[in-house]
Parts: C-alpha cells; structure tokens; sequence
C-alpha cells in the first residue's frame, strides 16, 4: 500500500502560511462576480468560494469541512462575512453542492473524471511504468496528467488501484518477454542457482548476493575467480534487452531482498528468472566496477608515489645545486681575471677537474635540471614494475570499447597489451597519440633516424595517470562505465549511484631509464 504523503496527491486540512494563502487562495474580482451571480446568502457563497478556491489550488473538490479553518476564515474574510458562518454540509445540502461543483467546472473549463480521465491515466501510467516501478511515482506521473488536462482528480485509493494493476501488467509482459527468450539450457542454469549442489554448503544464488568485500591486491585472486565464474553463467545482456535499466534495477534489488524458497515458490516461472537475470547482470556490472576501480587507484598510486620521490630528490639536490651556483661563480671570476683567452680556458679547465670533471659535473646539471622541470615520468617505472602484472592482469578481464569514433586511444593500448612481453628497446609502430600530453609523446617517442616507441629490455610497459579533461577521447567498458582519455587529476562517479565516469587510462610504451632521472 503507498502512503499518501509520498506523493504529490493534495492533502486540503493541512495548515498555510500568510503567504501561502494569500498566493494560493485569493479571490479576484472576477472570482467575486461568479460567487455572486451562483450562490445566495452568506453560507452559499463561502461554501461555494471554498469549493472554487480548493478546486483550483488542489485540482479536486474537497469537502468543505475538510479544509483548514484558517483557509475558511482568509476566505470569509474576503467576502467580508464578519461572523463564521456554517459551511453547506453534503448531508444537508447535496444537490446543492453538486450544482456548484458543476458551475465551477464550467467557470474553470474542467471536466469532472470519468472514462475519458481513467483512459488518459491508463495510458500515462502504462507509458511511465516502463521506466519506473514505485507506485508513487506512477501515481505522480498520473496526477500530472490530469492536471495538464484540467480533469478531476479521483479519490486516492482509485489512482492507487489503477496504478499497480497497470504496473502488473507492464511487469508481466516483461516476464513474458524473458520467458520467450530464454532457451532450455539457461532455464535449466537459472534454476540450478536456486539448489544446493552436491558437495555444496550453500547455494549459488547466495553466492550470488555475496561479494568478497573491497577488491584489493590481496583479493584480486578472489574477485578475479569471481568475475569467471559471473561470466561463465547465463548472458543476462540479451536475453533482458529493451529493458529500461531502471526496471533492471529494481528488479535486481527484489531478488537481492528475497530467499531462495521465495523464489522457489512463485507460480510463475518468467517472473522468478527475470529477477535471477537482473542480479546476475547487476553482479557482473559490480565486479567489473570493482575491479576497474582498482586499476584506476593502482593507477593514481603509481603517480603519486613517482611524484613524492621527485619531490625527495628535489630535496636532496638542493646542497648539488647550490655548489653548482658556486663552481659557476667561481668560472665567471676566472674569466674576468684572465688576461688572454687561452690563459682563461686553461684555468677554467683546471677549476672544473678539481670539482670532479667535466662529465661528472655535466650529470649533476642534467639531474638538477630535471628536478627543476618536475619531471617525474622516469622516476614511473620502478614504481610501476612491482604492480605491472596486476595491472595486465586486470586489462585482460576488462571489455574496453571507444564511446566515440576516436579509436587511438585503444589502438595504443592493443599495441601495449600486444607487446607486454617485448624485450626489444624499441617498437616501430605507427601510433596516434594525440590523447597524451607533449610531455608523454616526447618520454615515449625516441627521434633519431626516425620515430620509434620505446620500450624496456623485459617488457618495461608504462600506465600513465588518470585525469579529466573533455577533449579527450572516451572509452567504455562492459560495466556500463565511461572512461575518458584525459591529462589532469581525475573524478570518478560510480554506476549504481546514478553516476557518470570521467577518468582516462592513457597507457604508454617507455624504456627504462639509464640515470636516475632525465629531462624531457
């Protein structure tokens, strides 16, 4: 049964504000004119403002003695009655009432609710109970009709009546619809979910509402395991097409709520693997979902991580720096003092063997001068060389597909995929990688006599971070997510809260590098 006060059918007894019912319940002029000319006497005419005022403001006629005493009193106020009078009752004056119903529909061009008003629900309700299931919602969607159509509303109970025998009927098409669909094979692996196998201890339809909790690397064994055994069930995907995914959902949760002897006993057999299909789906969708946030958190770790040992070194190249400042100063002193230039270059060259060499001296420069960039692209790959498998692993679980026509971002990753075993320092392969940054396509590309993608000696494969930016390509994986190809920090926004992704995985050939760190 809906309760009343979750939705949006009035209630006339509850108490106004001033200003509401100033707003709401005003007479105007014209409004005056119609009360004179229809009803006599004091009581006639603020019954009948009652009925006028409650008709438009609730789209219903309420009884008199339902509405608020304030409500009546702003009114009798208004028709400058300076003693209450008492409000025509329908025990005392029916006919009465009934005519002034009636000229008030002909005063606001309503139309009382009959079989033109029950058709035009039925079709409202029949049209949104494919997308919707709560009963309040479809009773919302009906007194919105009738509104826009100035028809009576009916009594509650009638609109509540109407709305879940159309919902059961739209809800047994559906089943219907799954029924014709399934073959005898998937029929015979839903029920199966339902009995304890031998061997067993439980069934599968409990397994089924369990999850191995938050998918860490200690767990991936489990969710992996789990994500197989999903897959390797009924495809719920065709079966349950043109099925808005609301109804999917509330219909997975129905069977999420329910034990296996309720499912059992349901007489009807559509019903029952139509509920099994929507928490399978459901259960796949949330597996993926998991894992895919574990890729992207393993992701963002890896960039964290490289950026907290740039700053380190950073830190740590601050004195090198600063004696280099001083070996330079020390060079421009000497140049000033020489008298010839060959007196100068030998003096600088001594002064600079006395600090350790030329070569020595020019690597403290390239490191200090790639702290300085914050580059920290070279300091990825001994961060990203302990969870690269991991990462395989979970890419080879994931069914990516471009949301858009831009395929280069997954041409780049088939290409890394591809070559994950790769012991060559170098790929020739002709790639767009316009979703990267110039930083990554200067890190990646090696230019000499000619372009190559380079790559470690022991399949040395490089994740780049996950940011958000929308002019980058998208891609979505089978769990209903959307991942775009972007370069900045990322927001992600989950499935089952009504969310949409925004995050992109841009993955990279890259070679180990020989320093420490390099500048780009």
């Amino acid at each position: 049964m809906t309760a009343i006060d979750r939705t949006a059918y009035p209630r006339p007894g509850e108490r106004l504000t001033p200003g509401e019912l100033d707003a709401r319940y005003r007479l105007s002029e014209t409004d005056h004119a119609f009360i004179r000319a229809t009803a006599r006497g004091n009581a006639g005419h603020l019954t009948l403002a009652t009925l006028l005022k409650g008709r438009q403001d609730l789209g219903c006629f309420p009884a008199p003695i339902d509405m608020h005493g304030n409500t009546v009193r702003h009114l009798a106020s208004q028709l400058r009655l300076a003693d209450p009078f008492a409000l025509i009752t329908e025990e005392a004056g029916a006919k009465t009432l009934y005519r002034y119903r009636a000229a008030v529909r002909t005063y606001l061009n309503a139309s009382p609710y009959g079989e033109t008003g029950e058709q035009l629900v039925a079709a409202t309700v029949l049209e949104a109970a494919t997308t919707m299931s709560d009963p309040a919602d479809l009773i919302n969607r009906a007194i919105e009709a009738l509104g826009k159509a100035a028809t009576d509303l009916p009594a509650f109970s009638t609109l509540e009546r109407l709305a879940n025998h159309l919902r059961a009927q739209v809800h047994t098409r559906l089943y219907d619809q799954v029924a014709a669909r399934l073959k005898v094979g998937d029929v015979a692996a839903l029920d199966a979910l339902l009995i304890v196998q031998p061997g067993g201890v439980t069934t599968a339809f409990s397994r089924l509402k369990q999850t191995p909790g938050p998918a860490r690397p200690e767990t991936i064994r489990l969710w992996t395991d789990r994500l197989d055994w999903l897959t390797g069930l009924v495809d719920p995907d065709p079966i349950l097409e043109g099925i808005a995914h609301t109804k999917l959902r509330q219909f997975a949760a129905e069977a999420a709520a329910m034990e296996v002897s309720e499912l059992l006993d349901m007489a009807r057999a559509g019903k029952r693997h139509t509920l099994l299909l929507s928490l399978l789906r459901q259960a796949r969708s949330r597996c993926r979902d998991e894992l895919i946030e574990m890729l992207l958190r393993r992701v963002r770790r890896t960039q964290a991580v490289a950026k907290e040992k740039l700053k380190e070194l950073q830190d740590q190249h601050r004195g090198m720096e600063e004696a280099l400042i001083a070996i330079f100063g020390r060079v421009i002193e000497t140049a000033k003092d020489g008298e010839t230039d060959a007196e100068a270059g030998h003096r600088i060259r001594t002064l600079l063997a006395e600090q350790g060499g030329v070569d020595v001296l020019a690597e403290r420069c390239e490191t200090v001068s790639a702290s300085h960039n914050n580059n920290d692209l070279p300091l990825l790959w001994p961060i990203h060389a302990n969870t690269r498998s991991l990462l395989f692993r979970l890419l080879d679980l994931m069914d990516i597909r471009s949301a858009t026509q831009d395929r280069s971002l997954l041409d780049a990753l088939a290409v890394v995929v591809a070559r994950r075993h790769v012991h060559r320092d170098d790929l020739a392969e002709e790639l767009d990688l316009g979703f990267a940054s110039q930083r990554w396509q200067s890190f990646v590309v090696k230019r000499r006599t000619g372009a190559s993608f380079s790559a470690a000696a022991r399949s040395k494969s490089a994740f780049s971070s996950i940011w958000p930016t929308p002019c980058r390509p998208e891609i979505s994986t089978s769990s209903e997510r959307r991942i775009s190809a972007t370069t900045g920090p990322s927001s992600c926004r989950g499935q089952h809260a009504s969310r949409v992704w925004r995050p992109i995985a841009v993955l990279s050939e890259c070679r180990r590098p020989e320093r420490s760190l390099s500048h780009s």
